[in-house]
C-alpha cells in the first residue's frame, strides 16, 4: 500500500450549520442525524492529524457491521481531497529483516489479535483499498529490523513492547508524511483507541502517539473514537470510560451521539443496528468513571 491515484475532487458534503445537533447530556453530548455530520463537526478545528480510534470487534460479538467497515463506507469519503495519507494499524515487517525475527513478531501480532473477530485484519486491508479509491495513500506500519529484534528480546513483556512499537512507528510515519506533499492536507491514523489518546492513562503513556503528534503539529490534532453501540458491555473496561455514564442506549440508540471529553477529543457512537434489548449496553446508573479506555 504505497501508491495512490491522483486525488479526486472533495466528496460532496452538506455543510454543518453553526448550531447543529440536539443537546443530550454531559460531556457536550449531542444527538445528530448521521455519523458523517458528527464526524465533520469533530473536524471543524482544521486538524493536520486526524487520529481515529476504534474498539476492535471481538469474537462472538453482535452481528452488525464493524467499526472499520463503517469508517470506510460512511466517514472516510469526507476526507477525500482533504487528507493525503492514511496510516493503518497493520504491522508489515520489512522483507530485509531476518526471517526468524519477522516470524516471531508475526506470532506476537497473532497473540494480540487472537480475541478479535476473525476477518478484522482483512477489513483493515480493505480499508487501505478504499482509501486508495478516494485518492488517499494508505500506509501500513513498517518496523525497522532493530525494532523487530526489540520485541523478540522483550520476552514476557513482548505484548507491551508491541503496543509501544505501534505508537512509535505511527509517530514516525505520520511526521514523515506530514513533511511531504501539500502541507495543507492532513494525515489520518486508524487503529486501536488506546493509541490515539491525547491524555493517556497512567502507565500506558508509551502506548499512545497522541501527545507526541499533538506537540508536533502545535495542537492541530484531533482524537476521534468510534463506537459501535452493540459492542458496549455493562462492565469493565467500558464502565471506566468517561462518556459511559452519559450514554443511554434506550434513549440515544436511534441517533448518532457525539461526546466531547476534551477540547480536541471526541467520541462518536453510531446509531444502533439491532433493537436495544438484543445485546447488553450502557446505562445511566453506572458509577462515575475514570478516563480508562478498553484494551485493543
Amino acid at each position: 500500500m504505497t501508491s495512490a491515484s491522483p486525488p479526486p475532487p472533495p466528496a460532496p458534503t452538506t455543510p454543518v450549520p453553526p448550531e447543529v445537533g440536539v443537546a443530550c447530556g454531559g460531556l457536550g453530548c449531542l444527538e445528530l442525524d448521521t455519523p458523517r455530520q458528527a464526524f465533520e463537526l469533530a473536524l471543524r478545528g482544521d486538524p493536520l492529524v486526524i487520529a481515529v480510534g476504534e474498539a476492535h470487534a471481538q469474537k462472538g460479538g453482535a452481528p452488525v457491521p464493524s467499526t472499520v467497515r463503517r469508517f470506510g463506507a460512511e466517514l472516510l469519503p469526507a476526507l477525500a481531497g482533504r487528507a493525503k495519507d492514511l496510516v493503518i494499524e497493520l504491522v508489515v515487517p520489512d522483507k530485509k529483516c531476518r526471517q526468524a525475527e519477522t516470524e516471531a513478531v508475526r506470532e506476537r501480532t497473532r497473540e494480540v489479535t487472537k480475541p478479535q473477530a476473525e476477518g478484522n485484519q482483512n477489513e483493515f486491508v480493505a480499508l487501505g483499498f478504499r482509501a486508495k479509491e478516494l485518492g488517499i495513500r494508505p500506509e501500513p506500519l513498517v518496523p525497522t529490523c532493530d525494532e523487530l529484534a526489540s520485541v523478540v528480546k522483550a520476552g514476557e513483556g513482548d505484548i507491551h513492547t508491541m503496543l509501544g512499537l505501534v505508537a512509535d512507528i505511527t509517530t514516525r510515519e505520520t511526521i514523515a508524511f506530514l513533511s511531504h506533499g501539500d502541507p495543507a492536507r492532513s494525515v489520518v491514523t486508524y487503529g486501536g483507541l488506546i493509541h490515539n489518546d491525547i491524555e493517556p492513562r497512567a502507565g500506558r503513556e508509551s502506548w499512545s502517539f497522541g501527545p507526541r503528534l499533538d506537540r508536533h503539529v502545535g495542537g492541530r490534532y484531533v482524537e476521534i473514537d468510534l463506537i459501535v453501540p452493540e459492542a458496549i458491555q455493562n462492565g469493565e473496561p467500558w464502565r471506566s470510560l468517561p462518556w459511559f455514564v452519559h450514554y443511554d442506549a434506550a434513549r440515544h440508540g436511534a441517533k448518532t451521539v457525539l461526546f466531547r471529553p476534551g477540547p480536541r477529543s471526541f467520541v462518536l457512537v453510531f446509531p444502533r443496528t439491532l433493537p436495544e434489548n438484543v445485546t447488553p449496553g450502557a446505562n445511566r446508573d453506572a458509577p462515575t468513571p475514570s478516563s480508562k479506555k478498553p484494551d485493543p
